[in-house]
């Protein structure tokens, strides 16, 4: 990233204590859209965010208190720094808008405390969001005890919010997973399902704008928040992670060595839903902590565990899959759990042969644990110590393995946090890339570690082969994951079944949506290695236009924006990729509907859409966009349609 000052900092500006709640300091934004106000209240730090006349947030609390300082109460204004403007120059070839051009403006507010300890709070803003960490001033090491930061929601703001699963429950005390479905409209508040709080990204409405609240930037040197459940002064608190993550003997606070800059909390902001499905916050805030030891290529996965679950984990039925990538022009086949007992290691190295013979690389799967949760599969104790860690690397660059999916992870504390990234850095030094699952949601992961090709954090495709209710929510739970999960970065939802059903131990629950909705996911969702849930035998069941889609579909993007859509109801989005366009649209509601569209680009296009009264079968026919770029496309109920425009 680079940054070109308009103004150079000249030094520090005293700043009087304000009565009442009269505004200390106002940073705006750099086109006027949005401001935030700082004041000192009776010794507490408070901010407010407003967007013209209207107010976002506020009054909504500021502060930190660690084991050697209070920054909570009884604070004292110092001095802030003059007010700057950077600019956010990027390129960004993994994600979906590869490049970043836009302004923002900084400033630095110092208080101290009755003893004299100072604590700076930057708030950063662009026309399109605002962001603010603290900054604890001293020597040696402290341990953060917790923050004091609030989200001061209005009565009439409405919540779009995942709860926090209880650590140590789930399938073999795996939880949590960021893998439940998302409450609508909630009343901020409003207790969560578990009684545990509400994960980020939390989307919000109000009267006249869309809020997403999250963070970004954290690493093993701190730990990762939520938000907590019951509103503080009106206020929805920021909580650390809960005592029953990872191992019960790791703190639940995180030890930082000083000075120290906390992670950035980010409030995303938009007139529309849509608005907040283009926002880069989370990647802007951050920058590589590495260099990349190798082309991290994106591509499409084909994998046989989604729908043929462990006993597909074979040689002969791997090499059926690798076949399959190899026909569509795939660049990867996952090999998921159990591959260690079920084949074993030179049987592996012959699959990465018969791989690279056919121009597809392959990916394994691990588990990160063996002692957080009860998850059986292997391979075990593999991932989570790093000398054996660094061993299984070798080999895997060695075989020929391009990259690695680790499962199961065990929270959210700073062990969980550390090992994130001393996983991550490790791989990369071997050039081997990470797909996180069963894992936390990633927090600027994919600019900060290059090799961090995609992460869960969803409740994905796979959670509806065994429950048939999760599938009938699935519709619904996709167009929510638009505008909350996948704004805050890649997301492996391992989209894109065509069975009619999800075919596993003889459960064949129904899916419930079209097959065009299913062919619309690899646009709707980003994820830069996307693993797709087709099987061989669906070769000879779609027409070749199909295969000739998702062979050429990207997984990484130039553009995005969001067309159209509601969480909860429906979705549209249009990415562009050179002179492509590719606009797919997913109806979560259970009723048709009809989409009208101002397209991004006018003229030949063709469109895949549902064969009228079938649920499994799509037609392809050519579309001539009017010089206007308008277009209505009616779609069924759980529906969808992909169009491309070239």
């Amino acid at each position: 990233m680079t940054i070109h000052m308009t103004t150079v900092l000249l030094g520090v500006l005293m700043f009087a204590a304000c009565a009442e709640s009269r505004p200390a300091v106002t940073i705006g934004s750099p086109g006027g859209k949005l401001k935030a106000e700082l004041s000192l209240d009776e010794g507490v730090l408070n901010y407010r965010l407003m967007a013209g006349k209207e107010q976002l947030l506020g009054p909504s609390r500021l502060g930190i208190v660690t084991a050697s300082a209070d920054f909570s109460q009884g604070l004292l204004a110092d001095s802030c720094t003059l007010p700057f403007e950077g600019f956010y120059d990027y390129n960004f070839p993994l994600g979906r808008q590869v490049v970043a051009n836009k302004p923002y403006c900084e400033q630095t507010l110092f208080v101290r405390n009755a003893a004299g300890q100072r604590l700076g709070v930057t708030f950063r803003l662009t026309d399109d969001g605002a962001a603010f960490a603290y900054r604890i001033e001293g020597t040696g090491r402290d341990t953060v005890l917790r923050e004091c930061t609030g989200f001061g929601l209005g009565e009439d703001a409405r919540g779009f919010l995942q709860p926090l699963s209880e650590g140590k429950t789930g399938w073999a005390r795996t939880n949590p997973g960021y893998e439940e479905h998302y409450n609508l409209e909630v009343v901020p508040g409003t207790p969560s399902d578990f009684r545990q709080g509400w994960v980020f990204p939390a989307l919000f409405r109000t009267e006249k704008h869309w809020l997403l609240i999250s963070e970004t930037g954290v690493d093993g040197n701190y730990v990762a928040s939520h938000l907590a459940d019951s509103l503080v002064e009106g206020n929805l608190r920021l909580e650390f992670a809960h005592v029953d993550n990872n191992l019960p003997e790791d703190p639940v606070t995180p030890v930082v060595t000083l000075p120290f800059t906390t992670p950035w909390r980010t409030v995303a902001v938009g007139k529309t839903p849509a608005k907040i499905v283009e926002s880069t916050l989370a990647q802007d805030l951050v920058w590589p902590r590495y260099k990349a030891a190798a082309a991290y290529t994106p591509g499409k996965a084909v994998w046989s565990w989604l729908v043929e679950d462990d006993p597909g984990t074979t040689c002969e039925n791997s090499r059926r899959y690798i076949d399959l990538a190899a026909d569509l022009g795939f660049r990867y086949c996952l090999i998921d759990a159990l591959w260690d007992t079920r084949m074993g290691r030179d049987k592996v190295a012959e699959l990465a042969r018969y791989a690279d013979d056919k121009n597809v690389k392959l990916i394994l799967w691990y588990n990160s644990n063996g002692q957080w949760n009860d998850a059986p599969q292997g391979p075990l104790h593999r991932m989570d110590t790093r000398e054996i860690r660094r061993e299984e690397l070798q080999w895997l660059q060695r075989t020929g393995i391009s990259g690695i999916k680790v499962d199961f992870f065990g929270g959210d504390k700073q062990s969980g946090m550390r090992l994130y990234e001393e996983l991550l850095t490790d791989a990369n030094d071997f050039g081997i890339s990470v797909n996180l699952h069963g894992s936390t949601l990633p927090r600027g992961w994919e600019r900060m570690f290059p090799n961090m090709v995609t992460a869960e954090a969803v409740r994905g495709m796979e959670n509806s082969k065994y429950v048939g209710e999760k599938e009938r929510e699935r519709p619904v739970l996709s167009t929510v994951a638009v505008f909350t999960r996948n704004v805050a970065g890649p997301m492996d939802f391992t989209p894109t079944v065509l069975n009619s059903a999800m075919e596993v131990y003889g459960n064949h629950i129904p899916r419930v949506t079209t097959a065009a909705f299913e062919l619309a996911l690899p646009v709707v969702f980003y994820s830069p290695i996307q693993h797709l849930g087709i099987v061989p035998e669906n070769l000879h069941a779609f027409p070749q236009f199909v295969w000739d889609y998702l062979r050429d579909v990207p997984t990484v993007w130039d553009e995005t924006r969001c067309l159209a859509g509601y969480p909860g109801r429906d979705a549209v989005l249009a990415r562009r990729k050179g002179d492509l366009w590719y606009v797919a649209g997913i109806n979560g509601e259970q009723y048709g509907k009809t989409f009208d569209l101002t397209l991004p680009a006018s003229g030949r296009a063709v469109l895949i859409r549902d064969k009228a009264g079938e649920r499994n079968a799509v037609e392809q026919i050519p579309v001539e966009i009017p010089g206007d770029s308008r277009i209505s496309l009616p779609v069924d109920g759980w529906g969808g349609f992909v169009l491309v425009i070239r």
